[in-house]
């Protein structure tokens, strides 16, 4: 049991409370989600339950928490470890070892763990999560996701009563989230294992959700069944939101929710609301043949070839350690590889990266690996000195408003929640105004609105002729705006056409709206009338 009463905490130098006279209580063997905005409080409300907050992060705590008899407060995270496992939402910052297998088996040696024992653990985590493939190669080498995967496994495999995701699911591809959330229930339900989950991707995780916890952005929690929370938030998972569009009552929470009636009876009704997506006429901006890549002379991209033309939002869908990262990094130069790449029809495959970060803007994965500077104001101006171009703070702060960061344009980048990290890389990488954008990963760590935000923003640099190459997880947010999808699968392009193809085609990537209507070529539930 978990019993928390009257918790605030305040970060130190912070003029407000991020969670202020907190009452709530985790019955064991459930699992609790917990939801808000970006920067509401659902990462810091997990470091209490495992004492991160106040042991690691300083700040001033009151109240009274209660983990399975245990107080955070006064016991630390080293006292809660054997028992409170915690899954950052940036994996790389709990790594201590290089190689997958002995990461995976450090919290055992730590544990005192007999070696036969602790051999069949870290056996059975990696057949369950499908990682011998990965088993002993550099966490240094694999894809984001796969990272994921593996922090993940790290803590599963100390068996633990609590377990706490932060941002669980946001670099993993659909089936590998369903692989994971489906071990995580069957631990709950065998042994009465209580997991809490920081998510934003609610369509994920809702069909295997007990309670949900809301923080909203006034810091306040609201507690409650999904069935209580979830139709009265203001942005609703595409489930949802179609029965709402229909009248449903109650509303479908997930796909399996969905009234076999309803789909039968009124399919007829339906008409397709064209899609506001149009096939771009523009010639090609970037051109890549024959593209082929190795690490340790496995190939990871064999033979692509694929195009992006100007005016034009290119996604690239795949599963974990598919090649999406390998190949963005690849026509950058900033891994080895073969092959002939063109900008505007001109060669600059033997161009140095220096010259290609001109003309590309590129946001990788992790954005932390973009943020050196003391303030986003800072972070800009090093990214202009580096091109040679000035601009006024004014024509900076006009900037920054696009991303609803202006009003924190003097604060430390790595002071910010993982959304906003996000946002501040994404500036920095834009604010040259390349011609072509990379994009991996856009959307971890941020919430509905900021990813409608984000749509929209991508949709205007389209329509200013910039070409888009985005890479993504998020099959919702790729079917709002996508004008072409490409999806890879071992390092080959294994289809390159239209959404309502992609998601038709390709079960693994589909939207609710499609698993919902199969065969219809919708996709969104603005295709439904």
């Amino acid at each position: 049991m978990i019993n928390i009463k009257g918790l605030s905490f305040k970060y130190p130098s912070a003029s407000q409370h991020v969670l202020e006279n907190v009452d709530c209580q985790i019955e064991p063997g459930t699992l609790t989600l917990i939801i808000g905005p970006s920067g509401s409080g659902k990462s810091t409300f997990l470091r209490c339950i495992n004492g991160l907050v106040p042991h690691f992060s300083g700040g001033t705590i009151s109240g009274k928490i209660d983990v399975f008899g245990s107080d955070p407060i006064t016991d630390g995270p080293e006292m809660l470890a054997a028992n409170v496992g915690f899954v950052f939402q940036e994996p790389e910052a709990q790594f201590v070892f290089d190689i997958v297998e002995d990461e995976i088996a450090f919290a055992l040696e730590n544990m005192g763990l007999a070696r036969n024992e602790m051999h069949a653990r870290v056996d059975d985590v990696i057949e369950r999560l499908e990682l011998s493939s990965i088993r002993h190669r550099s966490i240094h080498e694999i894809s984001g996701g796969e990272k994921q995967k593996v922090a993940i496994a790290s803590v599963l495999v100390t068996n633990p009563k609590v377990l706490l995701l932060d941002e669980p699911t946001s670099q993993l591809d659909p089936i590998s989230a369903d692989q994971i959330l489906r071990l995580c229930v069957s631990l709950k339900n065998n042994s009465d294992l209580t997991i809490l989950i920081s998510e934003h991707r609610l369509e994920r995780l809702l069909p295997y959700t007990d309670k949900v916890i809301e923080i909203n952005d006034e810091h306040k929690l609201f507690i409650g069944g999904p069935e209580q929370i979830i139709p009265h938030l203001q942005n609703v998972p595409p489930v949802v939101a179609i029965g709402k569009k229909l009248g449903l009552n109650p509303l479908p929470l997930t796909v399996e929710d969905f009234p076999d009636d309803v789909i039968k009876n009124k399919k007829p009704d339906f008409k397709l609301v064209q899609s506001e997506l149009q096939k771009t006429k523009s010639g090609s901006i970037l051109e890549i043949k024959h593209l082929s890549a190795q690490i340790d002379q496995k190939p990871i991209l064999e033979d692509v070839s694929i195009s992006l033309n100007k005016s034009e939002i290119l996604v690239l869908l795949g599963k974990n350690g598919a090649g999406k990262t390998s190949l963005l990094r690849s026509i950058l130069g900033l891994m080895d590889s073969k092959g002939e790449k063109y900008f505007r029809s001109q060669n600059f495959t033997d161009l140095p990266m220096t010259m290609i970060l001109k003309q590309i803007g590129y946001l990788p994965q992790n954005p932390n690996d973009l943020l050196f500077a003391e303030t986003i104001l800072d972070e800009l101006k090093v990214t202009l000195k580096n091109h040679g171009l000035e601009k006024t703070e004014q024509d900076l702060i006009d900037f920054l408003q696009q991303f609803k960061l202006a009003e924190k344009s003097h604060q430390y980048p790595r002071d910010l929640s993982v959304g906003e990290r996000q946002r501040v890389a994404l500036t920095a990488v834009t604010i040259h105004d390349p011609d072509i954008i990379f994009l991996d990963e856009p959307t971890r760590g941020l919430d509905y609105a900021a990813k409608n935000q984000l749509s929209l923003l991508f949709k205007e640099w389209r329509d200013f002729g910039k070409g888009i190459l985005l890479v993504t997880h998020d099959v919702e947010f790729a079917a709002g705006m996508a004008d072409r999808i490409a999806i890879i699968d071992a390092g080959k392009i294994i289809f390159n056409g239209s959404p309502a193809d992609a998601f038709t085609k390709f079960p693994a990537f589909q939207t609710q709206t499609a698993r919902i209507f199969k065969d219809s070529g919708w996709f969104l539930p603005e295709h439904i009338n």
